[in-house]
């Protein structure tokens, strides 16, 4: 019976190492894609500031464009003005002149507001693009590391469910399938030692008489609570055998 326990627990040794690599395996395409999509995130606002860069020089082209027409009259009413004979000529060329002055000094002002929102635009791209360039160097290191720790954690896997299915072959058919239903329903946990009369499993105190058994290995004991199969590491007193 000792020698069953022993395939049993061994198994289960082999067993809850892969189910532990499995498990880091399971979390490694989530650390990628949350790295990724930092990425995304980092270029996303990298591309939203060049495109508000982009609308601004569209918006101040038309006006430059206007600037330079108005500019164009106001030289051309200025050549105008030293040519005319009537003051009522005069005072309609003013007005124009006025009319043409004012869009003028409206149009730079917008300009000069554009102009400095393209600047402040360009500084925020210039530092995200530093941040995105030293932080994409940070995590594709990250993802790297990762992408091996994964290959590394499937050649564990694959080399330790080659041991499980070796270990198998050596255990007794219906105490594997009473393994494997104890298993399936303790979270990978089949096999436990009880030490001082507690079941590590669920840390009942087993009755004595039940952990005088366990010690005796003369049968398969599970421990009346979590049903888990029990073992123990505990040496009886071999100095006290035969007294009284």
């Amino acid at each position: 019976m000792k020698r069953l326990l022993e395939d049993l627990i061994a198994l289960q040794e082999v067993e809850v190492e892969i189910f532990k690599a499995e498990s880091g395996l399971s979390e490694i395409p989530k650390e990628i894609d949350e790295i990724e999509s930092i990425l995304i995130a980092r270029r996303r606002a990298l591309d939203a500031v060049e495109e508000e860069i982009k609308a601004l020089e569209q918006r101040k082209q038309p006006l430059e464009a206007e600037l330079e027409e108005n500019q164009a009259i106001l030289t051309a009413a200025d050549a105008r003005i030293k040519k005319i004979k009537t003051n009522r000529e005069y005072l309609a060329l003013q007005r124009e002149m006025d009319i043409a002055k004012k869009r003028k000094v409206e149009i730079e002002e917008e300009i000069l507001y554009l102009m400095d929102k393209i600047e402040t635009n360009l500084k925020e791209k210039q530092r995200l693009e530093k941040s995105f360039e030293d932080d994409k160097k940070i995590l594709e290191t990250k993802k790297e590391k990762l992408i091996s720790r994964q290959n590394e954690l499937q050649g564990i896997i694959e080399d330790y469910k080659a041991k499980a299915l070796e270990l198998r072959k050596a255990v007794d058919p219906s105490l594997l399938d009473r393994y494997d239903r104890i298993k399936k329903h303790k979270k990978g946990l089949a096999v436990v030692s009880c030490d001082d009369g507690v079941c590590s499993g669920c840390h009942m105190h087993i009755p004595p008489q039940l952990f005088n058994e366990i010690i005796k290995g003369d049968r398969l004991i599970q421990c009346p609570l979590c049903q888990r199969i029990l073992y123990t590491n505990y040496e009886p007193d071999e100095s006290n055998a035969g007294k009284d």
